[in-house]
């Protein structure tokens, strides 16, 4: 992470910037591959009035190319991320930001929401984004900006910034190799000035890989589009519109339990070998996996009237169609030939359905089995605006502003019989039984006001903002229940304060205070069976503090920060039936399930970091404490027994937030165009589950998983210009280079389900680590 030697701070990061508006222009891309501008100070989040960490375009190099661009999202204090790949991962895919999970962080593209990020349904922000095509990532650790567009977010927000077009045409082709099959093309045209302010890019890329740990059986493979164009007028205002297209399928990784992980940390359990016996192709890798078709389109549009106004709007389009796959070792019939019969409904509101038929004889080569086909179709639409008055009156800077976001998610779940004892192959017609029909529709409006102000210029700034969310549900299951639901939350008017004072040369003061508000999750209409009774859920909300101490001069930059989160209550997923116990059926979502109101948890900890840059030799380091606990709750209360009805058991740890994480980095640079970097990542000893029993919710064990300590190494070359050849690179990369044997994660698929196999575990919780694995890399430029 090469720096330059400058402190000072750019537009683009200037400390009023809404996230919307500050995208950081794009390096030229005739300038010579390897030649990164990097401001020293910004990257610790010089000027902000909270925790802030800016990743650039050398920190998304440090990755192979076409690497899932979260992957470098490790760099940043307070955050912990893993794929089950090296280069990237879908169902395996997790992140955690000072004790929050994905699903509590928020997400944007330039500024605009990417919406929900669960894996089964939801949208994670890397399906609309090419890594090489991304120019910075900021970090906000702690509330984020007044402004900042989410329905999830309690506490952090991670934006991520988009290339604007060269100003020069140009021709931009990647390639890759690695293991396990692992292939990657890509081209980018961008046209140049096409008039004076007018530029565009194109981007196409297609990616290719085997599964590691089943690569005879699974695979991922993704084809990737982006257009964007630019216009920039002399007046500062700018009109940008941007398009992603992502279509992608994989076979993902299996969860195991800690003792499979102990007998073998490279297997997650699955097989590569169909037989056409229901119960060993449970574990045949090739059922597992799903395909999505996701579209983003969106504009950033500013602007500019006189010297102390600027509106800015953000509208925006979002689609998902797509599907995953599970196989059952059984075959279920609704009689009478319609799968999507109701004969009526009881007095509570149930659907009455008609006989369902199970067969089954799973032990025999052709036994009856099915296909379990989840199918899921979302449309998002909404648009961000705001209204900045500078220095009108002296010293204060004025933000007013709105975001709606609306739209429908689907989700159907369909049984197709499987039609072939030699091969993976299942009736693609009719159904012969649907489980449910659900569809959610959600609308949020958020209101937002801010004042900065420069209270000794350049000295001391306090900004000033509040925040107020309207939000109203429609839900709708008819072949569960008949009640179609439709009702409103409103959010208290909540606080954002933050305050930077500068005392003397170089040092900078920080600090902020901050409530969030959420709302009820999706997944609690969409993942849960049973009616959501209005009032029965309480909306999300959370306390945030924190504050700290910059220094940067020059070359060197360090910061050191605490704080303190408090999430006041949560929803979990849990099963109606306590006394199923297959863990078979709870791992692959077969339960009936309702959502319930918990306790919350508290998050405090402290986080170091420091960068240095000496010409040929730059170093980076980042030290982060978290404990992380749920609420407490007195033994024998209902609040207790309900956290261990969802698999918590009051005033533990919350699960996969270790307490030490360490990630250090030293780049050599040798001669002209080359780079070496050797990395080392440090995760401690965390608990992977709380274990509680089926039915009665007695409070069992919580289980620990062991820390690791990963170490990577890359390296970068960057040829000479030549004749048409404006620049090129070679890149290698070799992750986990002692080939580590590790927990990477906790998956949140089963995180709320009891344990079925006591005394003993059976019940999977955890991806493992990708092994050592090597990548190549091929820029060119012309």
């Amino acid at each position: 992470m090469p720096v330059a030697a400058c402190a000072q701070q750019t537009a683009s990061q200037a400390p009023n910037a809404a996230p919307s508006t500050a995208q950081a222009g794009a390096p030229d891309q005739g300038a010579p591959a390897g030649q990164d501008i990097v401001v020293t100070g910004a990257k610790l989040g010089t000027g902000k009035g909270r925790a802030t960490f800016e990743l650039d375009k050398s920190d998304i190099a440090d990755r192979p190319l076409g690497a899932d661009i979260t992957q470098s999202l490790i760099k940043a204090p307070g955050v912990k991320v893993s794929t089950g790949d090296a280069r990237g991962g879908s169902f395996s895919f997790e992140v955690f930001l000072r004790g929050l999970n994905k699903e509590q962080i928020g997400f944007t593209v330039d500024g605009v929401p990417t919406g929900d990020t669960r894996f089964n349904g939801g949208s994670p922000p890397q399906r609309f984004i090419e890594s090489s095509n991304v120019n910075s990532i900021v970090v906000s650790q702690s509330a984020g900006d007044i402004g900042a567009p989410s329905r999830f977010a309690l506490g952090g927000f991670i934006d991520f910034r988009t290339d604007d077009p060269a100003k020069k045409f140009g021709v931009t082709l990647e390639g890759g190799l690695g293991e396990f099959k692992y292939t990657r093309e890509y081209v980018r045209v961008d046209t140049g000035e096409l008039e004076h302010g007018l530029s565009a890019y194109a981007t196409f890329s297609h990616q290719y890989n085997d599964n590691w740990a089943g690569p005879n059986s699974r695979h991922s493979e993704r084809d990737h589009a982006e257009f964007k164009v630019v216009k920039n007028f002399d007046s500062g205002s700018y009109l940008k519109a941007r398009v992603a297209y992502n279509h992608q399928f994989d076979n993902d990784f299996n969860i195991v339990t800690l003792a499979q992980f102990q007998a073998n940390p490279h297997d997650d359990g699955l097989h590569d070998t169909y037989t056409g016996i229901p119960n060993q192709d449970l574990l045949y890798g090739g059922t597992f996996g799903g395909e999505r078709r996701d579209l983003l389109a969106y504009v950033n549009a500013g602007l500019k009237i006189g010297d102390h106004i600027t509106i800015t709007a953000n509208p925006y389009y979002q689609t998902l169609h797509g599907y995953s796959l599970s196989y059952q070792n059984r075959s279920r019939v609704l009689s009478g030939g319609n799968p999507t019969a109701v004969t009526g409904y009881n007095a509570t509101g149930g659907a009455i359905r008609p006989t369902l038929i199970t067969t089954s004889n799973p032990n025999v080569v052709g036994g009856p089995a099915d296909m379990r086909v989840t199918v899921r179709d979302r449309e998002r639409y909404g648009s961000t605006g705001e209204i900045k008055i500078s220095d009108l009156l002296p010293r204060n800077t004025f933000r007013f502003g709105i975001w709606y976001d609306g739209g429908t998610s689907i989700e159907n779940r369909d049984f197709h019989p499987i039609t072939s004892s030699t091969s993976l192959q299942y009736s693609r017609g009719l159904p012969t039984y649907t489980l449910y029909q659900r569809s959610a529709t959600i609308t949020t409006v958020e209101l937002y006001a801010q004042d900065s102000i420069a209270i000794i210029p350049d000295v001391l700034r306090l900004d000033v903002g509040v925040t107020h969310f309207h939000i109203n549900y429609k839900a709708k299951s008819p072949l569960e229940y008949s009640v179609q639901l439709n009702f409103s939350q409103n959010s208290p008017v909540q606080p954002k304060v933050s305050v930077s004072l500068k005392p003397i040369e170089h040092v900078e003061i920080f600090g902020g205070y901050a409530q969030n508000f959420s709302g009820i999750p999706e997944d609690a209409f969409l993942g849960s069976t049973a009616i959501v009774q209005p009032g029965s859920l309480q909306p999300l909300q959370s306390v945030n503090y924190d504050g700290g101490i910059r220094y940067s001069i020059g070359r060197f930059a360090v910061s050191a920060q605490a704080f303190h989160v408090h999430v006041k209550n949560a929803v979990g997923i849990v099963p109606n039936d306590p006394t199923v116990t297959d863990p078979v059926d709870i791992q692959r979502g077969n339960v009936a399930t309702r959502a319930a109101s918990i306790k919350g948890f508290s998050t405090n900890g402290f986080e170091l970091t420091g960068l240095a840059d000496f010409h040929w030799v730059d170093l980076y380091a980042s030290y982060s404490y978290q404990r992380a606990r749920y609420d407490d709750a007195v033994v024998g209360s209902r609040d207790r027994l309900n956290l261990a009805s969802v698999g918590i058991i009051a005033g533990s740890d919350v699960r996969d937030i270790p307490r030490n994480t360490i990630f250090a980095q030293i780049g050599v640079k040798p001669f002209a165009g080359l780079r070496v970097e050797g990395n080392v990542s440090h995760v401690s000893s965390r608990v992977g589950g709380d274990i509680t029993a089926p039915i009665t919710f007695r409070e069992v064990a919580i289980d620990r998983i062991p820390g690791y300590t990963v170490v990577g190494l890359s390296g970068r070359y960057a040829l000479p210009t030549f004749g048409p050849l404006n620049g090129a690179s070679i890149r290698l990369n070799v992750d986990n280079l002692f080939n580590e044997g590790y927990i990477a994660s906790v998956t949140s698929a089963t995180a709320t389900a009891t344990e079925t196999g006591l005394p003993g575990r059976s019940l999977g919780r955890y991806f493992l680590g990708a092994p050592r694995t090597f990548t190549a890399s091929l820029q060119i430029k012309f």
